[in-house]
Parts: C-alpha cells; sequence; structure tokens
C-alpha cells in the first residue's frame, strides 16, 4: 500500500511529474512566445493587456490577462472567462495565453483569472479566489462594448473542476455554505470544460496523494467533503448547459466521459467531442490552439455557446 506519510513537497513533486508526463509539456513553461504564422487563421487582431493586478477578498495579490479583439467601435462583444488547469498545485494564468489569443481572434473579450495553489490555499479558498477575479472582470467589463447575454466560461483539467464549482455555488446556497464563501455576481450562459473533469476524491495517484494538500484544514469537514464529488447532484443539477472536450490521448479522457454521462444522467444539457489520436495529449486546445484539431475544438465550442445563447434568447421571447 502506498505510504500516506509523503512529505507535502514530495507529494506536490509527485503529482506534478505525473501531470507533465501524461501533458507532454511542462506545466510551468512560459507560452507568451507564438509563431506569427499561427495567427493567421484568426478574424481579428488582438490587443494584449497582460499582468492586471488585483486583490482577493483577503487582500492577496493576483494577476488578470485581458485579451481585446480590434473590432470596430461600438461592436459589442461576448466575454469569455478562463480558468487555467495545473492540478491545483502547479501552474498559472499564463499557460493559457495562446489560448485566450485564439478566442479573442474569434471576436471574444477574454479575461485569464488566477488563483492561489494549494498547500497555499485549500480548495474552498481557491474557488474564493476566482470568484473575486470573476467580481473584478464584471468591474472591467463596463470599460468595454459587451453583449451581457453571451457571457461564457471555460476551463481545462483541475481548472474544469473549479469551475463548475464557482458556477453552480451561483445558484446553490447549499454549496456557498458548505464552501465557506460569497458567489461570484457574474452569470454563464455555459461553460466549456476542456480534458476535465479533474477528480480530488478517487483512489488514484492524485487522490492518494494530494487531498490533503487539496482540502488543507477543510479535510475534516464533512459537510464540504459530502460535495467535494464533481457529481453531486447539488452539483450537477446547478450548471449550466456545459460543452467538453477529450482525446485519446489525454489522461482524464476517462473522468471527462465520466462526468458527461453524468449530466445527460441528471437530465442537463451537456455536449461532448472526443478525438481519437493518440498524440493529442491533456488539454490540447490550451496548449496548442493553433494544431488543426484544436482549431476544430475551439470553432465547435464556440459555436455551441452561441447556439446556447440564441435558445436562451428565444426562450426568453417565448416567456414575453
Amino acid at each position: 500500500m502506498m505510504n500516506c506519510n509523503i512529505g507535502g513537497s514530495l507529494k506536490r513533486e509527485l503529482v506534478r511529474i505525473v501531470l507533465e508526463r501524461f501533458q507532454g509539456a511542462s506545466m510551468t513553461q512560459n507560452m507568451d512566445s507564438i509563431d506569427e504564422a499561427e495567427e493567421t487563421g484568426l478574424l481579428f487582431e488582438v490587443e494584449e493587456l497582460l499582468n492586471n493586478p488585483y486583490m482577493n477578498r483577503s487582500e492577496v495579490p493576483l494577476a488578470m490577462d485581458i485579451f481585446k479583439p480590434k473590432v470596430p467601435e461600438g461592436q459589442e462583444l461576448p466575454v469569455i472567462v478562463i480558468i487555467h488547469g495545473g492540478g491545483l498545485v502547479t501552474g498559472d494564468r499564463k499557460i493559457s495565453r495562446r489560448f485566450g489569443r485564439a478566442l479573442a481572434g474569434r471576436g471574444y473579450l477574454v479575461f485569464s483569472i488566477e488563483y492561489r495553489l494549494a498547500p497555499r490555499a485549500n480548495s474552498a479558498e481557491q474557488l474564493d479566489d476566482i470568484c473575486a477575479g470573476m467580481d473584478l472582470v464584471g468591474r472591467r467589463i463596463v470599460d468595454f462594448d459587451v453583449d451581457f447575454s453571451r457571457m461564457y466560461l471555460t476551463a481545462e483539467s483541475a481548472g474544469a473542476f473549479l469551475a463548475v464549482y464557482v458556477a453552480a455555488m451561483k445558484r446553490s446556497e447549499k454549496l456557498q455554505k458548505a464552501i465557506g464563501y460569497e458567489p461570484t455576481h457574474m452569470v454563464f450562459r455555459a461553460v466549456g470544460l476542456i480534458s476535465g473533469m479533474f477528480y480530488t476524491n478517487k483512489p488514484d495517484p492524485i487522490g492518494w496523494l494530494m487531498a490533503e494538500q487539496f482540502y488543507g484544514d477543510k479535510r475534516t469537514d464533512p459537510e464540504f467533503l459530502q460535495y467535494m464529488d464533481p457529481e453531486n447532484p447539488e452539483i450537477l443539477n446547478n450548471l449550466p448547459p456545459a460543452f467538453l472536450i477529450t482525446s485519446r490521448g489525454d489522461f482524464l479522457n476517462n473522468y471527462t466521459i465520466m462526468f458527461h454521462n453524468a449530466l445527460k444522467k441528471a437530465g442537463k444539457t451537456s455536449h461532448m467531442v472526443y478525438y481519437g489520436e493518440q498524440e493529442l495529449t491533456h488539454a490540447f486546445p490550451v496548449m496548442h490552439p493553433f494544431l488543426p484539431q484544436s482549431i476544430d475544438a475551439i470553432d465547435r465550442m464556440t459555436d455551441w455557446f452561441e447556439q446556447q445563447a440564441e435558445l436562451e434568447r428565444s426562450r426568453g421571447k417565448e416567456r414575453g
């Protein structure tokens, strides 16, 4: 049996190795540089506003990146918020910069936020960091021309885990009470989960090695722990429509499929695309957004987002 007394730093290093082994690239790799030729397929030039500092609700400094398409003045932009992955213990918003550019090049105003990593912050505190970042987004979007009926959330890997909780918290007082923090004021029309779901409570290397790091002092709180399964009905039933992306080479593909099936079983709107190529590794649309398959995946996700917004507009007219 695996020794559960492994030191915290060694545990984090083991999980980092596992994540990077399957992902095929370092989660901490600087993703700032990009070949200009890769951007030729984008519809719009992109203005980058990087490293925007802000404080979370506990006055801890964090930062966000903003990507704005250069569109005619007065044109209302749909909004996408990105939550990065990294197993909750590594990574930062910089790994999503190529992805942010790719989305902005399609005409979206993109905000890429961050959160403290475990064990510096437990999962509840990470969710609070994200809600604080989203509230800042809500304050910043008044500086832009925005279509408030087309606001979406995307996340990859462990970010997908955080995304579903943030989205469900908005509608669930039970989750708010168990997590212990206020939800974001933002409302999302749909969520895009890339190489996610990320489960923290399964009997796998991540669950064995890192549960203590993820939960911190919450690990003895039964009210909190009961909701740490993303398939808990309180989470599933309070989610907006979800679009999932995975591939044969994605080491979380089984968990992504499981979560999609759980959503469907709960009667929720969920659509999944699966790519059969082994070389398409974990989170490929985020890490390599200009691969042909990544372009296809991102286009299908954003098209689906717009379909959900149109459906909601149609329902609103019927109700009106």
